[in-house]
């Protein structure tokens, strides 16, 4: 569902309740609830885009909201409006329909079944949006300038403003294949856990509708941070941040606590929670155009891009959600305030270097939190301890710092890999760094 600014006036307290819920459930972060004289001023300033009216109130208050969602011609609503009420009120509903409400839900609403809300919701939205469109078309006809306008916001829907920009370029039609530039940018990876189990439930349809809703979370985040979405690989998502590396770190913690209250909502309409995983590296890497003259897709070429990737892969592998790069944290700022703990160096599978990697756990259980930064320096040197091959020592600390607080799923990761090299006695010639060999 395209997201929107919803308006409810009226409406019981419970009924209200569930339909934030359905609505937040299907990626509506905006929605807003008041009186008639709120509801009035909304319109005038024109901050809303959909009106959901329940009938159970003043007739004369009802109909001035609807005589002011009107425009002058009278023909088509300038603010939608869809009105709600129980079965009984069917004399009402006509009324309000002959008056220009676009359509009517039963009250109160079903929990059990969104759809029934939402789609029509979305519908709604989809005729408003196209009456906009028309009517901007019809006036543009005349101005080629315009035309040119319309044309070059829809193609930023596909080909970000930002990637023609860095490539120096007014509009899609000036790329060229083979059209390239050199930059240092941020790289930003996230992807859905158990996205493969939570789509076998689903229909094609269902799974559509899903990841819609959660990227339309995700995405204005990035957006507001100063990245912009490279692609959409599946349930991943893949942004880059040109400006600084703490622009793609604040994402990621924004986008934790953004998800909280999207998981609320999901759990009001009765559907599992979402969990992700976020990778963060920066680097050199090249954006351009690949393909040939017929068919050419815009990419971005560089080795931070699939270090970025495995970071994001490592999240599962140490049980957490977010982990960085040390090419992030060396460009933080001094006073950054995020809580980072060192987790060492780690080599991903198919990598031939080892990276040095970081926690960001400004997002954990408050127990949690604190007791990650109460064990910092008995971590630190467990740490450096397994580094210099010290496995029996580092084990001791890390199984010491893992009875501490069983949720730090770090500490017993590095336990039981300490355990395991004691066992073996020998192997690779040891360098620091843990072998992950696992995607």
């Amino acid at each position: 569902m395209q997201s929107a600014r919803i308006l409810r006036v009226g409406g019981s307290a419970g009924d209200n309740q569930t339909l934030e819920g359905l609505l937040r459930g299907a990626g509506q972060s905006d929605v807003r609830f008041s009186g008639v004289a709120e509801a009035l001023d909304a319109i005038a300033s024109r901050s809303v885009d959909l009106l959901l009216l329940d009938l159970m109130q003043p007739s004369n208050d009802v109909f001035n909201l609807l005589r002011a969602a009107q425009p002058a011609n009278g023909k088509t609503s300038r603010v939608p409006v869809i009105v709600t009420a129980p079965t009984t009120a069917n004399d009402r509903v006509q009324a309000c329909l002959q008056r220009g409400a676009e359509d009517y839900v039963v009250t109160p609403f079903d929990a059990n079944n969104a759809l029934v809300l939402t789609r029509r919701i979305e519908l709604c939205l989809h005729r408003k949006h196209l009456r906009e469109f028309t009517i901007r078309l019809r006036a543009a006809k005349s101005d080629d300038n315009a035309v040119m306008e319309l044309y070059s916001s829809a193609s930023n829907k596909f080909v970000p403003r930002e990637f023609l920009e860095h490539l120096n370029r007014k509009t899609i039609t000036d790329v060229r294949l083979g059209d390239h530039v050199q930059r240092e940018m941020a790289v930003f990876f996230s992807d859905i856990r158990d996205f493969t189990r939570l789509s076998e439930g689903m229909t094609p349809q269902e799974n559509f509708n899903f990841l819609n809703s959660y990227l339309k979370r995700a995405t204005p985040i990035i957006r507001s941070n100063h990245g912009f979405i490279d692609k959409y690989i599946g349930d991943a998502i893949m942004a880059l941040f040109p400006r600084e590396p703490i622009d793609a770190l604040r994402t990621g913690v924004e986008l934790q606590r953004a998800l909280v209250k999207y998981n609320q909502g999901r759990k009001i309409a009765g559907y599992e929670p979402v969990r992700i995983g976020i990778g963060l590296h920066s680097g050199e890497l090249i954006l351009g155009t690949i393909g040939e003259e017929e068919r050419m897709q815009t990419t971005v070429i560089a080795d931070a891009v699939n270090v970025a990737a495995r970071i994001e892969g490592l999240t599962k592998v140490f049980g957490v959600s977010l982990l960085l790069g040390k090419s992030i944290v060396d460009r933080l700022p001094p006073d950054h305030g995020f809580h980072l703990r060192h987790l060492g160096a780690v080599r991903a599978k198919g990598k031939m270097r080892s990276v040095e990697i970081y926690e960001c756990f400004d997002n954990d259980p408050p127990e949690l939190m604190q007791h990650k930064i109460n064990t910092a320096d008995l971590f630190g040197n467990a740490i450096n301890q397994f580094r210099e091959a010290l496995f029996l020592s580092a084990g001791n600390a890390f199984a010491r710092v893992s009875q501490m607080n069983a949720q730090d799923t770090v500490a017993a990761h590095y336990r039981d890999s300490c355990s395991l090299a004691v066992l073996k006695g020998g192997g690779p010639a040891w360098d620091g760094a843990e072998r992950i060999e696992t995607k």
